[in-house]
């Protein structure tokens, strides 16, 4: 049964409407991929001897365990930003003779080879090879040693999967877990006794009795069984239907006729940031990277570098990434009905328009308390919010007309990443990185006004040529209509 389901996804895949781009970006993602992997495996085999340099006096795998759960904390993050549930389409395998248990196990079984394990594994495994070869220790106690650690690593695989799967249909599941690792903090932050000292003498102790490898193993087992039911509990065709509302609110819009024809366009974006619970997340993103800035403006010796352009654009610009490289993904839905209207796409292009210029100004404006770091860090935002008015908008419209992935608005899930692919990563190089080489450039040569002033001489360009611009965008929309109708109706992409 496991080998016809993965034949179904492999079919899944090649007729996919999204084929070629998504062939070309997983080679593309296959050689980032390869890169990290070298690097993994060099870090695994080069890690004892970098420790011994740093502290000959110290056991290495001694000083491991103390910064094995910073390691574990940062896995678990980026498997947050990045890991999702590979969930089959369900529904369809639901009214066949499939036992449920089949298509929960595989799904679970397709975590185990993700990308985060395996980089775990290329690093541990050598890592363990070399201190058998240099070491006092035993092979028995280096295995259960290992056993235990990537134990671990996979309970914060199933874990995190759990937690996001259960953030906004059953918080209450999750209370528990939060409170938990808060606690924890808050006593290694006031010194009652280190966390990782003491989550690292769990480590030491199984060299010493590498029986107690059978502690993270049960850990395995608990997380997934505690998936496995969650999801299996939910496996019915009307387990996600929506609760009718007995209420509903009314918003005043009146104040967006002033828009002309795109007063409805303009409506429909601003019903959708107050009634999707994704849309809405993605303005409350934007709102917290508002103290983005403070990681960078305090210290000193970030206060030259181009991570202040980084930083301008990336404040000033926070919606235009999140909510404009899902453009026009966000109206997938009803977009088939949307280009049965009789209503020019310039109209259409320009209300997304619009709305990303407003939460530019209001981004703007709300930064200006960085003031205090300097009058430059000041000056620095503003031409960074005009050159995102003027390139930023354009550029990420222009990359809209390559969306072929359909939102599912229902699923408000924090951690919902339906209708990304690695193209939506992909397309914040170019918004982030051009500014960035351009104002470095300018700098360089010319000093920090210069570059400041070349910022928003391009963005006045571009605001100027707007119209031509979101014309040429029109034409390239209508290009790709039906490949973009087409992309729209799979429901499982």
């Amino acid at each position: 049964m496991f080998k016809r389901l993965f034949l179904l996804e492999w079919r899944s895949f090649f007729r996919s409407a999204d084929l070629g781009k998504g062939i070309a970006v997983k080679l593309l993602l296959g050689f980032l991929g390869l890169y990290f992997l070298v690097s993994f495996l060099t870090l695994g085999i080069s890690l004892h001897f970098l420790l011994k340099e740093l502290k000959p006096d110290d056991e290495p795998i001694y000083m491991v365990n103390k910064f094995l759960l910073l390691w574990f904390c940062l896995s678990f993050f980026i498997r947050v930003m990045f890991q999702k549930l590979p969930l089959l389409n369900i529904k369809p395998l639901l009214i066949q003779n499939i036992d449920r248990r089949t298509i929960v196990n595989y799904t679970l079984f397709k975590t185990v080879y993700s990308f985060c394990n395996f980089l775990f594994l290329v690093t541990i495994v050598p890592y363990v090879i070399i201190t058998s070869r240099v070491t006092d220790f035993s092979n028995i106690q280096l295995l259960g040693w290992a056993i235990a650690v990537i134990g671990f690593e996979y309970a914060i695989n199933f874990l995190n999967l759990y937690i996001q799967k259960n953030f906004s249909s059953g918080f209450k599941k999750v209370i528990p877990f939060v409170v938990v690792a808060l606690l924890l903090f808050c006593l290694d932050y006031f010194g009652y006794f280190s966390i990782t000292d003491l989550f690292g003498s769990f480590f030491t102790l199984v060299l010493t009795y590498p029986v107690l490898f059978l502690i993270p193993v049960l850990l395995v087992f608990l997380t997934y069984f505690m998936l496995f039911k969650d999801i299996q509990r939910n496996m019915f065709l009307d387990a996600y239907l929506q609760v009718e509302r007995s209420e509903f609110k009314a918003y005043d819009l009146a104040w967006t006729n002033r828009f002309g024809g795109l007063a409805p366009f303009l409506q429909l974006d601003l019903k959708l940031l107050w009634r999707s619970k994704r849309a809405r997340n993605t303005v409350i993103v934007c709102l917290l990277f508002l103290a983005y800035g403070l990681i960078f403006y305090t210290n000193p010796e970030l206060r030259d570098s181009s991570m202040l352009v980084f930083v301008g654009i990336f404040i000033t610009g926070i919606f235009v990434i999140n909510f404009g490289q899902f453009v026009p993904s966000w109206d997938s839905a009803y977009y088939s009905m949307l280009m049965t209207q009789n209503m020019p796409l310039k109209q259409y292009l320009e209300s997304k328009a619009i709305l990303m210029y407003i939460s530019i100004g209001i981004l703007a404006v709300l930064s200006t308390p960085y003031l205090y770091f300097g009058l430059d860090i000041l000056w620095i935002n503003i031409s960074c919010a005009i050159y995102n008015m003027g390139i930023n908008v354009p550029l990420i419209l222009y990359f809209g007309s390559m969306n072929k992935k359909r939102i599912d608005l229902d699923n408000g899930n924090f951690f919902n990443y339906q209708g990304t692919g690695a193209a939506q990563w992909l397309v914040s190089f170019p918004l982030i990185l051009i500014p960035i080489i351009i104002w470095v450039l300018v700098k360089s040569f010319f000093g920090l006004h210069a570059a400041n002033i070349v910022l928003i001489v391009l963005g006045i360009i571009g605001l100027a040529l707007r119209n031509e611009i979101i014309t040429m965008i029109a034409k390239k929309y209508r290009d790709n209509k039906y490949k973009m109708l087409a992309g729209f109706k799979e429901v499982n992409n």
